[in-house]
């Protein structure tokens, strides 16, 4: 038995599917874990699942053991790169020590040849691709290798947001892109994308990562403000919107923007959507308590609804 660990802002908590496919993982029941993924078709929701059980503290050695079918080696994978991740922490490179860095890279060098394997094997194997960007960002590989990883996959999924979403982190300057390039692809995202899809929050995104970089004034820009509502426009408030797994996600990167622009009505809106769902994107990027910081801007927007 794998024992649960506490974690903020719970992103199973708001599909009790994903809570039970982690307690499978927990129990290391592979039957019940197989059956999940066999009913998933869905590439975003699919990635998103398969990091919900990377998530699962302690749960390489079983994951390691199992028999090498695809499912299970991605999800091995996955396992090895959040734990690098865990062990590197989110904190800015220049506060994480060398130690931290030869962990984390210890546990990418174990994932990064079982999905080039797994590609090699398959080369529309987008789960696969999707963990491959992370494994380029960790071992940092570059601009170039990025973008190639992701046009490989985007041959097969052209609006995969999980993929979308971890290009932009790539683009962003603190992993050696720049501005122009993370708005330029966040512009593409957000045309290309079918409306109701998640693709036009990668817009959304990329402002949200130059705000954290630059502070308050960046979002009093008109520019900014009428992207970011045109993003919300087209994906969380579109009719046809669903969103998956992502939809907490999504939401919270728009009530996050409007609540600090001081537009408390648009932010009401998706902190009602909301309720008291959280993703740790954006909120674990916010000066002190995430859950501090999501609940002082949900009070204020909405005490702010006439």
């Amino acid at each position: 038995m794998i024992m649960p660990s506490a974690r903020r802002f719970d992103q199973a908590a708001a599909f009790p599917e994903l809570v039970e496919l982690r307690e499978s993982v927990r129990a290391a029941d592979w039957t019940a874990i197989e059956l999940f993924f066999a009913g998933l078709s869905d590439v975003d929701m699919t990635a998103f699942a398969v990091n919900v059980v990377g998530q699962v503290e302690g749960a390489e050695d079983f994951l390691a053991g199992l028999p090498p079918t695809p499912l299970a080696r991605r999800l091995h994978a996955a396992r090895r790169i959040a734990k690098a991740w865990e062990i590197r922490t989110g904190y800015r490179a220049q506060h994480v020590k060398r130690e931290q860095f030869e962990g984390m890279h210890a546990q990418l060098r174990i994932a990064e040849p079982i999905l080039i394997e797994l590609t090699a094997e398959d080369p529309s194997d987008t789960v696969a691709w999707c963990l491959r960007l992370n494994t380029a960002l960790g071992l940092q590989l570059g601009q170039s290798e990025a973008r190639r990883r992701y046009d490989r996959l985007a041959r097969f999924a052209p609006h995969c947001f999980t993929a979308q979403s971890r290009l932009a982190q790539q683009l962003c300057p603190k992993w050696g892109g720049n501005w122009e390039a993370l708005h330029a692809f966040g512009q593409e995202c957000m045309e290309s994308a079918p409306p109701g899809s998640l693709s036009p929050t990668v817009a959304a995104e990329a402002h949200l990562e130059h705000f954290f970089d630059e502070g308050d004034g960046y979002l009093r820009k008109v520019t900014v403000q009428r992207e970011i509502v045109a993003a919300a426009e087209k994906s969380v408030l579109h009719p046809d919107f669903a969103g998956g797994y992502h939809w907490p996600r999504a939401h919270g990167v728009y009530a996050l923007l409007f609540a600090t622009m001081g537009q408390h009505d648009r932010a009401a809106v998706h902190f009602t959507a909301l309720g008291d769902a959280g993703s740790e994107y954006p909120w674990q990027s916010a000066s002190g308590s995430p859950e501090s910081h999501f609940r002082t801007l949900r009070d204020k927007a909405l005490g702010g609804v006439k």
